[in-house]
């Protein structure tokens, strides 16, 4: 009988703890989400003293987390894109190489973007241009950017919109030499990326 108290009274401030720990765990439990996948096509175009150029690459799939509220209405959005700096293409065999040797691509070889917003960033009822923050990472080095998303449409499970941000070279880390001491390369570059989100 004394053996059959002493677990009782062992036992109760246990279960009374394992009780609470379980309140606390539902209560803390993550919001509902859905799951999107998602491609984009990026364009990104520059200057010289010369002539323009541009180029494009397709970012890697990625997956795109939309967090719901309590109504089950989109909160926020949530995903990384990620890009490989060697498939980066201007058409021209020579300035590639330069591209690649400016942007170090050996040594940093992903260009990562990403984003943690509430959903209005994205898809707005207004058919205006809406301001999308994010984190850009270039050679190793994590800015904070705005890009503008224009033209959303959604429709039958699937999001399209097209994303325009600009880059500065210079706050990259990015150093383009001159070519015959007189032919330079513009410091900005605007990016454009073509996304398609399709939900899973």
């Amino acid at each position: 009988m004394p053996c059959y108290s002493s677990f009782l009274s062992s036992w109760i401030p246990f279960a009374q703890r394992l009780l609470v720990l379980s309140l606390l765990t539902t209560s803390l439990q993550a919001d509902p989400s859905q799951g999107w996948s998602g491609t984009a096509q990026i364009f990104f175009e520059g200057t010289s003293t010369l002539h323009d150029w541009g180029g494009t690459v397709t970012a890697r799939p990625f997956q795109t987390s939309i967090i719901l509220d309590a109504a089950g209405q989109p909160k926020r959005v949530q995903a990384e894109v990620i890009v490989d700096a060697m498939k980066m293409d201007t058409a021209e065999p020579k300035r590639d190489d330069n591209m690649r040797k400016a942007m170090k691509a050996s040594d940093y070889p992903l260009i990562k973007a990403e984003l943690d917003v509430p959903a209005e960033a994205i898809a707005s009822d207004l058919k205006t241009p809406t301001q999308l923050p994010m984190k850009l990472t270039l050679l190793g080095k994590p800015q904070s950017i705005v890009g503008t998303v224009r033209h959303f449409q959604r429709k039958q499970g699937k999001v399209t919109f097209d994303l325009d941000f600009p880059v500065s070279m210079k706050a990259s880390g990015i150093s383009v030499p001159s070519v015959l001491f007189f032919i330079r390369v513009g410091d900005g570059v605007k990016v454009r990326a073509s996304v398609t989100l399709v939900q899973l």
